[in-house]
């Protein structure tokens, strides 16, 4: 995380994210759907420059969003999307904030190790919101391009968090952080939102057989 927070300059936001109110997190939600969209429009025009082969491409076209088709089968791709992309940017704003709490004001390291709240379960949350997020956009596609771009996030999130762990947290915590691994076995994502993702996967797989 620390790696990734330097490159992201997520210290300029740090302090506003602290003071986050309902109105301001509501502001966030719309803010990150309304990018949701103009991604996926911009992702769609760019896919059309390319040969593809999409799951569930049986239906006729449905309606037509500038040169754009979209058949049926594109709705509960759209709507996973949406809402995958709601739920990042929820847990992306608590990750940030909670592990502001504990960063040293000067040097940026942190104070001690996070176990509680998003790192109960998991060991590096923050990566998993950028893989949920990611792939919310990837997988809505309805795309064999948007799955193995999806698929490339994950592996490089996985990679980047085990390089984090060897390089910075088990050289400054080290016998906690290895208890602590043990406790929290998963790397980047809870059980059941690897399970979403996995579900979102094989059903896009066997719409190719469809």
């Amino acid at each position: 995380m620390l790696d990734y927070e330097k490159k992201l300059h997520f210290d300029k936001h740090y302090k506003k994210l602290q003071s986050l109110n309902g109105v301001h997190k509501i502001c966030a939600l719309i803010w990150g759907a309304a990018g949701y969209v103009i991604a996926f429009i911009l992702l769609k025009y760019v896919l059309l420059l390319f040969p593809d082969f999409q799951p569930w491409d049986n239906a006729k076209t449905w309606f037509t969003f500038n040169s754009i088709p979209f058949s049926k089968y594109d709705c509960p791709y759209i709507v996973f999307g949406l809402a995958a992309n709601c739920y990042g940017t929820i847990k992306l704003m608590k990750i940030t904030k909670q592990n502001h709490t504990i960063k040293d004001k000067e040097s940026g390291i942190p104070s001690k190790l996070l176990t509680d709240g998003c790192y109960a379960k998991v060991r590096h949350p923050m990566y998993g919101a950028f893989i949920i997020l990611h792939s919310s956009l990837l997988l809505s596609l309805r795309s064999f391009i948007g799955i193995i771009f999806a698929l490339g996030v994950v592996i490089f999130q996985y990679f980047n968090a085990k390089w984090e762990e060897k390089k910075n947290l088990i050289p400054l915590f080290r016998e906690n952080y290895i208890n602590y691994s043990k406790v929290a076995c998963n790397i980047l994502l809870t059980k059941w939102e690897f399970l979403v993702l996995s579900i979102v996967v094989l059903l896009s797989l066997i719409g190719f057989i469809f």
